[in-house]
């Protein structure tokens, strides 16, 4: 997990305090289930605009709180929006999801 969580960037963004870290976790978990929804609906539509703005703002939300795996994957499905190359959307879809899912047990 440490290459895909940077857990010393959340210790960091919460000052220490383990309860705020999971509180903060828990708002992370809930925000990336609800982007990840959308992108889903973006994607099996096949709407470039949206996949674009969707992959944007997971890359940097994520990043804030250390999930760099995460930032990372949705920067590469950025990188294919804005060109247009959708054909792979589906797979980083499951990758996001697979890497969510990581988070969620670091959670617990």
């Amino acid at each position: 997990m440490a290459k895909n969580f940077d857990q010393e960037q959340l210790a960091q963004l919460s000052g220490g305090d383990k309860a705020f870290e999971q509180e903060l976790l828990q708002m992370f978990l809930a925000d990336t289930e609800n982007s990840l929804s959308q992108l889903a609906g973006a994607i099996a539509t096949g709407n470039q605009a949206d996949i674009l703005e969707l992959a944007h703002y997971i890359k940097g939300a994520r990043a804030y709180v250390g999930a760099v795996a995460l930032s990372r994957e949705a920067a590469g499905l950025e990188r294919l929006a804005k060109k247009g190359q959708l054909a792979t959307a589906p797979s980083s879809l499951k990758q996001l999801h697979t890497l969510h899912q990581e988070i969620k047990r670091l959670a617990r």
